[in-house]
């Protein structure tokens, strides 16, 4: 019984350990929506189709072989193709043979193609990258929002008790004697109002957190049991807001995925135009087959034949009759079928061909596809500036938000503190008698609408100091 408990409480213990680390931090978040989400795994599906694309272009370098056997049979006349007579019984037919053929030359399309596939596979894994950039992006949004409405409702949670506490000391006075009645009126008020206010907060961190979930993608089961890391924001006073975008900007130009893939983009358009021009070239090919095969109208002597001689004269005279020489006569019964294996070895043929062909007009198709061949080209560099542009553009506004975000925290930040000192004093004013309801309740208003406004200030600035870091190459994370 002594062991049984030691290990029951060794289960309780490890059960423990388990509920704790139900809990998701940003990461964990992160790193399950790569594993869960839609988007990222049909972006992963499109690099798999495209290393198919380049194994398909690599195969079109080389030359091919195929194997041919076929077997039937003929009624009526016809002529044998191994025997090269009329046969009109049934004959039974087997041909069997190998081929080849390889492409000499076509204006290196073929080369060039294989060349495409690579960097389109290239620019696949690029859209993939991005895509998981994307999301990550998403969901430490929707992490931090849950963060934010979360804190809003402590704060409304605290206000609710404090107001609570409040009446309850205006109730014990009211019944004493030593107070108005209208006076706890005023305060019951209050604490409806903070009570509805708790309730909106709540409803805003529950949505919070579904739309997080929703967007992780997560079962039923991992529902009831999701919760969130707290984490320790750290001194955000300390949080170091880099001085020049420029840094930035360049470090994104260089790493991040869009503009990759609209490089390789640009890359592949470029040989896309090669390829269309490759089509004005002429085009050399050669084939070769090795085959045999086997007739059943084939026949080989088999018997002995029978020897006869017939008249062909009669002597002057004497009218003896002139017999001829002795001839073979050979009947159906004397001839077989040859064998099957002599005649693939009898029929035995080989082929070598080479095929030139010139283009010389083909309804204006190869210069059509040279056009749009170069106008894609031309598209793909607009894209590729479009996509620095877009980048640089972001890059310095996120900088120029993270900057209206640190002022605005930094207000908020002197208000709240202020309004804290303020709420401090007027509160003790209230419980002494000094001070009204009046300026209990705005001063309370001030507090309340100065914390709220800091909480937000607080979470925009680390989330967009958060994007550029992740600019400059960094994972998100809030450790």
């Amino acid at each position: 019984m002594k062991y049984i408990s030691i290990l029951v409480l060794l289960f309780l213990y490890c059960s423990g350990i388990s509920t704790a680390q139900e809990k998701w931090s940003l990461d964990s978040c992160v790193h399950y929506a790569y594993e869960k989400n839609i988007a990222i795994r049909r972006s992963e599906l499109n690099v798999q189709l495209a290393e198919a694309n380049t194994q398909t272009s690599w195969g079109g370098l080389l030359p091919s072989l195929n194997g041919q056997v076929t077997h039937g049979y003929n009624w009526g006349q016809r002529i044998d193709p191994f025997t090269n007579q009329f046969a009109a019984q049934r004959v039974r037919s087997n041909n069997l043979g190998l081929s080849t053929s390889v492409n000499l030359f076509s204006g290196f399309q073929q080369i060039n193609t294989y060349r495409q596939s690579l960097i389109n596979e290239e620019s696949n894994k690029w859209n993939y990258e991005k895509t998981r950039n994307d999301v990550a992006l998403n969901v430490a949004s929707a992490y931090l929002l849950l963060l934010q409405t979360r804190e809003l409702e402590i704060i409304a949670s605290n206000n609710y008790q404090n107001t609570e506490r409040q009446a309850v000391r205006i109730k014990k006075l009211v019944d004493a004697g030593q107070s108005a009645e209208g006076t706890l009126d005023q305060i019951l008020s209050q604490l409806a109002a903070d009570k509805a206010t708790h309730v909106t907060a709540e409803n805003n961190a529950m949505l919070a957190k579904l739309s997080l979930m929703m967007l992780l993608q997560l079962s039923d089961e991992q529902m009831k049991l999701f919760e969130i890391v707290i984490p320790e924001t750290g001194d955000v006073d300390s949080m170091q807001l880099i001085d020049n975008p420029e840094a930035v900007v360049q470090a994104a130009l260089n790493n991040f995925p869009e503009i990759k893939s609209a490089q390789t983009n640009l890359v592949s358009a470029e040989l896309g135009e090669q390829i269309a021009r490759g089509a004005m070239a002429p085009r050399l090919s050669a084939s070769y087959s090795y085959g045999t095969g086997y007739s059943g109208a084939a026949k080989v002597l088999s018997g002995s034949p029978d020897s006869l001689s017939y008249p062909i004269g009669q002597v002057i005279g004497s009218e003896q009759i002139v017999l001829s020489f002795p001839q073979a006569m050979y009947s159906p019964d004397d001839y077989t079928t040859k064998s099957w294996s002599t005649q693939l070895k009898d029929n035995l043929n080989q082929s070598l061909f080479f095929n030139l062909t010139i283009p010389i007009f083909n309804g204006f198709s190869v210069s059509s596809n040279v056009q749009r061949s170069k106008i894609m080209r031309q598209d793909a560099e607009l894209q590729l500036q479009q996509a620095r542009q877009g980048l640089s553009q972001n890059v310095r506004r996120a900088h120029a938000d993270a900057l209206a975000a640190l002022a605005g925290y930094n207000a908020s930040k002197a208000s709240a503190e202020a309004g804290e000192r303020a709420f401090f004093w007027t509160e003790k004013r209230y419980e002494q008698g000094v001070s009204n309801f009046v300026e209990y309740g705005e001063a309370r208003r001030v507090l309340d609408n100065a914390q709220a406004e800091l909480t937000r200030n607080k979470f925009d600035y680390v989330f967009k100091l958060k994007i550029l870091e992740f600019y400059q190459g960094k994972p998100i994370s809030l450790k």
